[in-house]
């Protein structure tokens, strides 16, 4: 009987242990982060031990976080950031973080599971709003030398930030693996803007190229009848003959006609045309 007691207390504290239990299972690339919790007795806060990929047994009280050690890509999407000129444009930007090996419980004992939101997040978004305000709309929407001077520039102003937070506030465990800030689009209001821009310089465009037309083909009739008045000149003739004669010349140019004209010696004002 004592034995029964005995087996069955047993089996009771397994019982109790296994249901007092839980497991902290990262995959590959992870760290889980223990965080305790005890409920009678014991020290609580953030085992500074992680664990890595596999499966590990902790208190039910325990709480635990996953840190993913890969690279992480944050997509930041600024709406109306202003150009040097006050253009309003939009823009897809991202920022690639990376948390070094064995120094997730730290991150998370100085910055908390949502530290990218607490202390990151608004600072990216300000300082490449910072350096969009020093170029121009097309350069912004075109120029790819710009685009890779402003990565450059946020990639160093961040990691600059981040050493000062580990200096003020604790170390804060994270590399700026990499800035992407892709081209200016217009917004809507901006779209609506640039196409009427477009449309008036296309029809101003096409106006002063009706004028030029004009000019050229004025400049052209001019010189026609300058080298008209020499011809008619040379021939002796009046200003009726010589119309009668290009009259003539234009019937058989567009006709195909063969045309003789001749002319009294006396200069007279008479003038025969003779068609075959």
């Amino acid at each position: 009987m004592k034995n029964f007691i005995n087996s069955i207390f047993i089996i009771m504290c397994i019982a109790l242990c296994a249901s007092s239990c839980t497991s902290v299972t990262p995959d590959a690339g992870q760290e889980g982060v223990k965080i305790h919790k005890p409920w009678f007795f014991g020290s609580g806060g953030v085992d500074m031990d992680p664990v890595e990929t596999g499966l590990s047994y902790t208190w039910l009280s325990t709480d635990y976080v996953i840190v993913s050690m890969l690279p992480q890509k944050f997509d930041e999407k600024l709406d109306d950031a202003t150009s040097n000129d006050n253009t309003l444009l939009d823009f897809n930007t991202q920022i690639q973080l990376q948390v070094r090996d064995n120094k997730s419980p730290i991150l998370i004992q100085n910055y908390g599971e949502n530290w990218y939101e607490r202390v990151i997040q608004e600072v990216y978004r300000n300082t490449v709003r910072g350096y969009i305000s020093n170029f121009g709309p097309f350069d912004l929407m075109s120029n790819r030398e710009v685009l890779d001077s402003i990565n450059v520039a946020v990639k160093t102003d961040m990691v600059n930030y981040i050493e000062e937070l580990s200096t003020k506030y604790g170390e804060l465990p994270v590399d700026v693996v990499n800035i992407v800030i892709g081209r200016a689009i217009p917004n809507e209001r901006q779209k609506a803007e640039m196409d009427a821009t477009a449309a008036a310089s296309q029809a101003k465009r096409t106006e002063e190229s009706r004028l030029e037309m004009l000019k050229a083909k004025e400049a052209a009739e001019r010189q026609r009848a300058i080298a008209d008045k020499a011809y008619q000149k040379e021939l002796g003739l009046t200003t009726d003959q010589f119309i009668q004669l290009r009259a003539w010349e234009i019937i058989k140019e567009k006709q195909g006609a063969n045309i003789d004209v001749m002319f009294n010696a006396d200069n007279t004002s008479k003038m025969w045309n003779i068609r075959r």
